[in-house]
């Protein structure tokens, strides 16, 4: 008790000579707080919020205390507040209001690590899962959207032309509605298996969903097995979503999926099943889930886009993919690979019109294709809708202002982004199971064979203008974005050996810094 009556004693000589007494509960130091607020006093205000947090660490007082600490630009004080925050929010079951938080908080957690990308070997994965089908050991298979046009009449696909690179796996939507139309995309499913490639359906129903039976599912089953083209098939994804129809009855739809899982088992075994959904509504999950026997991959739909919902008032720039990607990886990645069903990052939006918003489509595509190959080893697959929505009369009309346009190929700065991922063999082009070096952290052991290609995981709250790395406080060169990339010699003596990496922001403040200490064995 003494400690802490010294501790209330100094903040209280950081308060205003105004306020009669030095405040002895959590409620008058969190009024005292606010009162600091009014006045512009951040530290004192920052100051009280902690001593009401210290006498009673409930979610609000920590959150007061996140709040100011953002205003006064510490980062790391804001973020080990919100952290409590969503702590006690979570303790007494509020997992909404925490999620909501954990979204706030996002940007302001800064963050750099140092990974290898030349690793001799592969690290197991954290769980030893068994392996799903078409999993494959290692590697994010690369794959892209394809509508009409992207099929030539010779009736191969355009879109590795338009690329420079083929791909692992291409996908689109296709209606399931018995009766009406072809029952299964022949052409494009033969395009694909020219091109080497695995095919990704979306299967939506097209009819009531209590109407799916394995009578209207056997043709769609049939023509898949005798594609003899991998498929990966999600069915009825987004169910999450209330605007679609076989969102109404959870238990019906674990039941279809189920249905579907069997017919696909039965009659395709070329078939994979991917139980996809929306980043949102996470606590609604665990109702439509189908059972891990019937779900071989489990998939989202992520896109970083300058205003969410085309709403100027939820500006999207500062969203990292990888914290909407995060829940759902730390829920499921132990049980089911993890396949990023639809990714696309928006250079242009409706709700701007006119303004240029390449900078930032191409920094989110680095961040979640270069995230997830340093961060989230089961992430296996990530598929770019390769679509200008602006324009494009193969999507369902939306608003104007909710239009992004999510083109590849034709802007530079994106290309060069994508491009820059064929580099590394972990991003896999070619449809295949087998085993390829993925990155690793930077090791505190080191046997030299030949020249370190390291590379450096960052995030902070405004774009860095400068990122060093050093080495044993000598500059090494490195490159100028995710993931700054940078080369130590292969003649480096034995010993102890220090990495630094320093991000500095506008007036040459630091933003993040790491320090590395390793040793090079003889």
């Amino acid at each position: 008790m003494k400690s802490l009556r010294s501790g209330l004693l100094a903040v209280g000589l950081l308060l205003p000579l105004a306020l009669a007494a030095t405040p002895r509960s959590a409620d008058q130091w969190y009024a005292a707080g606010q009162t600091q607020l009014r006045a512009g006093q951040l530290q004192a205000a920052a100051a009280a919020f902690l001593q009401a947090a210290t006498l009673n660490p409930s979610a609000a007082n920590w959150r007061a205390l996140a709040d100011t600490r953002v205003r006064l630009d510490d980062f790391a004080g804001a973020t080990q507040a919100y952290d409590r925050a969503i702590q006690g929010y979570r303790s007494r079951g509020d997992s909404v209001t925490a999620r909501a938080l954990e979204t706030l908080a996002a940007p302001y957690r800064q963050d750099a690590a140092l990974y290898v990308l030349n690793a001799a070997s592969t690290p197991a994965p954290a769980c030893q899962p068994t392996p799903a089908k078409f999993e494959p050991a290692t590697g994010v298979y690369l794959g892209a959207y394809v509508d009409e046009q992207g099929i030539g009449r010779d009736g191969r696909l355009l879109v590795p032309q338009q690329l420079g690179t083929p791909l692992a796996v291409y996908f689109r939507y296709f209606t399931l509605k018995p009766g009406v139309g072809e029952v299964f995309p022949h052409r494009l499913a033969q395009a694909v298996k020219a091109a080497g490639g695995a095919l990704h359906i979306a299967l939506e129903p097209g009819i009531p969903l209590r109407q799916v039976t394995e009578a209207s599912v056997l043709p769609f089953a049939r023509a898949a097995a005798a594609s003899g083209v991998p498929i990966f098939l999600r069915f009825a994804g987004e169910f999450n979503d209330s605007a679609n129809e076989w969102s109404r009855d959870p238990a019906l739809y674990r039941t279809k999926f189920r249905l579907v899982h069997d017919v696909m088992a039965r009659t395709a075994p070329n078939v994979a099943m991917v139980w996809m959904m929306m980043p949102s509504r996470l606590e609604v999950l665990d109702s439509y889930y189908p059972g891990p026997d019937a779900v071989d991959w489990v998939g989202l739909s992520l896109y970083s886009v300058p205003f969410q919902n085309g709403d100027r008032t939820q500006p999207g720039l500062r969203v990292n993919p990888l914290d909407v990607l995060d829940p759902i990886y730390r829920k499921y990645a132990c049980t089911h690979p993890i396949q990023v069903s639809e990714y696309a990052s928006a250079h242009r939006s409706g709700a701007a019109p006119g303004v240029d918003y390449t900078a930032f489509a191409a920094q989110k595509l680095r961040e979640l294709y270069w995230g997830a190959a340093l961060k989230y080893p089961r992430v296996k697959n990530i598929n770019w809708l390769n679509i200008d929505m602006q324009t494009s009369a193969f999507v369902q009309p939306r608003a104007p202002q909710r239009r992004n346009d999510y083109s590849l190929p034709g802007v530079p700065a994106k290309v060069a982004a994508f491009r820059d991922l064929l580099g590394m063999q972990t991003f896999r082009t070619a449809f295949g199971t087998g085993t390829v070096h993925v990155p690793q952290p930077f090791p505190t052991r080191v046997q030299l064979r030949e020249a370190v290609q390291g590379a450096v995981w960052l995030r902070t709250f405004e774009p860095p203008t400068r990122v060093t790395v050093t080495l044993d406080g000598r500059a090494v060169p490195v490159g100028g974005a995710l993931p700054y990339r940078f080369t130590l010699p292969a003649d480096l003596p034995p010993g102890r050996h220090t990495l630094t990496v320093t991000a500095s922001g506008s007036g040459g403040k630091t933003l993040v810094s790491r320090v590395q200490t390793f040793d090079v064995q003889p």
